[in-house]
């Protein structure tokens, strides 16, 4: 859709390309569209944005970065298929780079991941190119601006009524049922840019282009060439037609990619584990079929005792919280018996109680079993499956995938009507999720559970007076079960209890709150108790202009660093109230470090701002830039926040202040 020019730009002294859209597509198309998503990324693996200058001839020109060397299309073509280490190379690069477009706010989907997208530059790295059909995903309901077939996912050819009727006709008819085909595979979302780089990783490890995504794709393992089972089976999972079958996030796919290794290892002690498996009984059927059927159950009986012994060994390091060495044993227990539900159900629970929830769901997410007999009895299958389901739905739960969460924890419940904490989970999933005349009719239901607990009851209460908006309300179970004998329960209890208090304006009482949850709770399970607690004092301080409130508030973010703890939150927390005791010197180290740390956040260039517009600092030309740099990124992350705009207003007075 558009003409490029190589240029030069004098100011710079660089090298530029200049784009402008070709004559027939003027008008028809957002035609600042790609300037408008890059000019607030800033990455290695993607261009930069210079201008975007509005001409005399009517139309709009994009000056970007000129990328030197060649498209990934041309350089195979050129080179023949890559091997396993050069493919692996570029496809950690775009998973770097596409994860990045995915964590802006909203994110950015790509839409147009293929071989002509992507500039392979002198220095032997990748750079991302193309956003004209990309997506600032703000609404489920987006349509995809383009497919590129072969490397489009399914989802991209379900366009609307209005996008058909603008199609020519000779195409209309194939687009109208594709359009009809695609619309079991639901709308665009982050995952239709994996289907794109997994995709890319065919063609890269081929040399052709996948078939159409809606028709039968050669699987990679017909070709002949050198690829391990690891790499084989991370780009078939990205490729699947069904966007839940492929990874959860591009986040997780290059962490499979960076285990090769140790899935490989998996892999060919499986495979020399068959191999001898195969020499065994070929062996015993020379001697007789009673040998062969006696050697069998014996290999079985000694794989099924020595599977046994493990997961005991496992639930015994899971009681002593030793979750590193159970994983290990867990693994050991996965590689003798792949198929075996058991073993999964345990790394489920241990990485959801180490916070790796994505890592859960990566795991379990589209994994299912049969049922055999030998191996135990129908109930105890039916309990692990429901025990596998509300791992994953809990994982779900508290990455606020809360559809996905409630579709898991019914599968818990429908394996184990019986449990209501499962039942329990269930309900405040749906009230998240904004189902709350479902949520209320079941709560009914759990309140005659004979088994139900009245910590279960007391959590629903709490919960669903929460998400209805009725705080006070929701004050009353919320401390009566954070003041009870469950750890777990206490510490999700305090935390709810505390937004409520904040919610209704008392500070005093949110305080309070947390302060007690921080002296109750052990510092494992208090972190986010400490943080809230932090900015709590910081409020405070700030209404009463106590200095003895903003200690405190230092105390407890340097408290939290010591410990390892350094997100964005804690170290801005610290800068500020460093700030307000006056130790303005220590506050602008603690600005400066958080600057490096996250370069892309616009809160720490507010802050920054803020800090040098104090009297003690007074720096207004760093506190102009610090601004241009925040409102820079601001217009990108897709939030309201009060501080920026009281931050617009300062330097607003500031400029009329000065002409």
């Amino acid at each position: 859709m558009g003409e490029l020019f190589r240029a030069h730009k004098r100011g710079l002294d660089v090298e530029v390309v200049v784009k402008r859209v070709k004559a027939q597509f003027h008008g028809r198309i957002n035609e600042t569209r790609e300037a408008d998503i890059l000019k607030n990324l800033r990455h290695q693996y993607l261009p930069r944005i210079y201008d975007i200058i509005y001409a005399p001839d009517g139309f709009i020109y994009t000056v970007m970065d000129y990328i030197p060397g060649c498209s990934l299309q041309e350089y195979v073509k050129r080179h023949g298929a890559l091997s396993q280490k050069q493919s692996l190379k570029w496809l950690k690069q775009l998973c770097e780079v596409v994860s990045y477009l995915h964590q802006q706010k909203p994110p950015v989907i790509h839409c147009d991941i293929k071989p002509q997208n992507i500039m392979i530059t002198p220095d032997g790295d990748i750079c991302l190119i193309d956003f004209n059909t990309s997506l600032i995903f703000e609404s489920p309901e987006m349509n995809a601006l383009g497919a590129t077939h072969g490397y489009a996912a399914p989802e991209q050819y379900h366009v609307s009524p209005e996008v058909l009727r603008r199609i020519p006709a000779e195409a209309g008819i194939r687009w109208k049922a594709w359009s009809s085909q695609a619309a079991a595979y639901g709308r665009i979302s982050e995952r239709t840019d994996i289907y794109g780089i997994g995709a890319t990783g065919y063609f890269m490890l081929t040399g052709y282009a996948p078939a159409h995504s809606l028709e039968s794709v050669i699987p990679l393992s017909r070709y002949n060439i050198k690829i391990t089972d690891a790499l084989l089976e991370v780009l078939e999972r990205a490729m699947r037609p069904k966007q839940k079958e492929r990874f959860p996030s591009v986040r997780a796919m290059l962490t499979a990619l960076e285990n090769l290794k140790k899935a490989d290892r998996r892999y060919r002690n499986w495979k020399i584990r068959c191999q001898v498996t195969a020499v065994v009984l070929g062996t015993l059927m020379l001697l007789s079929v009673f040998s062969i059927w006696l050697g069998v159950e014996l290999q079985n009986r000694e794989r099924e005792d020595q599977y046994a012994q493990l997961i005991t060994e496992a639930d015994e390091l899971i009681g002593q919280q030793r979750y590193e060495d159970s994983l290990d044993v867990l693994g050991s227990a996965v590689s003798l018996e792949e198929n075996r539900i058991e073993a999964y159900s345990r790394i489920g629970t241990v990485l959801y109680r180490l916070g790796r929830y994505e890592e859960c769901i990566d795991l379990l997410a589209g994994l299912t079993f049969a049922y055999d007999e030998k191996a135990m009895a129908r109930q105890d299958f039916d309990y692990v499956q429901a025990e596998l389901s509300y791992v994953l739905g809990s994982c779900y739960f508290q990455e606020e995938e809360y559809t996905e969460a409630v579709q898991n924890l019914e599968l818990a419940v429908w394996f184990a009507p019986e449990e209501p904490v499962y039942f329990r989970d269930l309900i405040i999933a749906q009230a998240m999720r904004g189902n709350m005349t479902e949520a209320v009719r079941q709560y009914q239901d759990l309140k005659k559970m004979e088994n139900v607990e009245e910590e279960d009851l007391l959590l629903v209460e709490g919960e669903l007076a929460y998400a209805d908006g009725r705080y006070e309300e929701a004050l009353v179970p919320l401390l009566e079960l954070a003041r009870g004998n469950d750890s777990a329960l206490a510490g999700r209890s305090y935390l709810l209890a505390a937004q409520c208090c904040r919610y209704l304006g008392d500070i005093s009482r949110e305080i309070s709150v947390l302060e007690e949850a921080c002296a109750v709770l052990d510092a494992s399970s208090s972190v986010m108790h400490t943080e809230l607690l932090a900015e709590a004092y910081l409020q405070s301080g700030a209404g009463n202009g106590s200095p003895e409130q903003y200690e405190k508030a230092y105390a407890l973010c340097s408290g939290l660093m010591e410990r390892g703890v350094t997100d964005i939150s804690v170290q801005l927390n610290a800068a500020l109230a460093l700030q307000y005791l006056g130790r303005t010197e220590e506050a602008l180290q603690e600005i400066e470090s958080a600057v490096k740390e996250y370069p892309n956040d616009y809160r720490v260039y507010v802050r920054a701002a803020l800090l040098y517009l104090d009297p003690q600092v007074n720096d207004q030309e760093k506190a102009i830039s610090a601004y241009e740099q925040a409102e820079t990124l601001y217009k990108g992350a897709g939030v309201q926040d009060s501080e920026m705009t009281y931050l617009t207003s300062l330097i607003q007075e500031l400029s009329s202040a000065y002409g």
